[in-house]
């Protein structure tokens, strides 16, 4: 049987890296909480590449989940990317990572987001994202 995963980190970040002695360590790059449009005129803004990293724990079997950002001001989405199979092994107390990189993303105003972890058709985690 297929079961949640309980998420224990959801990181937004500008990259993260995995150490070239230690494959289970991974280093996170500059953590975000806001992005700030410094062209004239701001927005529309392009941002070239964000991640989203998490941590799960608890899964069982094989799941589908993606990364959506939706503004909070409007509920109008920015962007989703695709669905991706997460596997869990046979150990349900196993932390496992999983690695999302947005490109190319374009925030159409300043405002709050809301960046959303989904599996399997319901959301599990969010986090904001404040464009000034």
């Amino acid at each position: 049987m297929d079961v949640a995963p309980i998420v224990r980190y959801m990181l937004l970040c500008d990259d993260w890296r995995v150490d070239e002695d230690n494959d289970h360590r991974i280093t996170i790059v500059g953590l975000l909480t806001s992005i700030y449009a410094l062209d004239d005129p701001p927005y529309p803004l392009r941002y070239r590449e964000f991640c989203v990293f998490l941590t799960l724990a608890s899964g069982r079997g094989v799941g589908e989940g993606h990364i959506v950002c939706i503004s909070e001001d409007t509920d109008e989405p920015v962007f989703a990317t695709r669905r991706r199979t997460i596997t869990f092994g046979p150990d349900p107390l196993e932390v496992i990572g999983v690695p999302f990189r947005i490109r190319d993303c374009t925030f159409p105003r300043a405002g709050r987001y809301s960046v959303q972890f989904w599996y399997n058709g319901v959301m599990l985690e969010e986090r904001p994202l404040q464009l000034r």
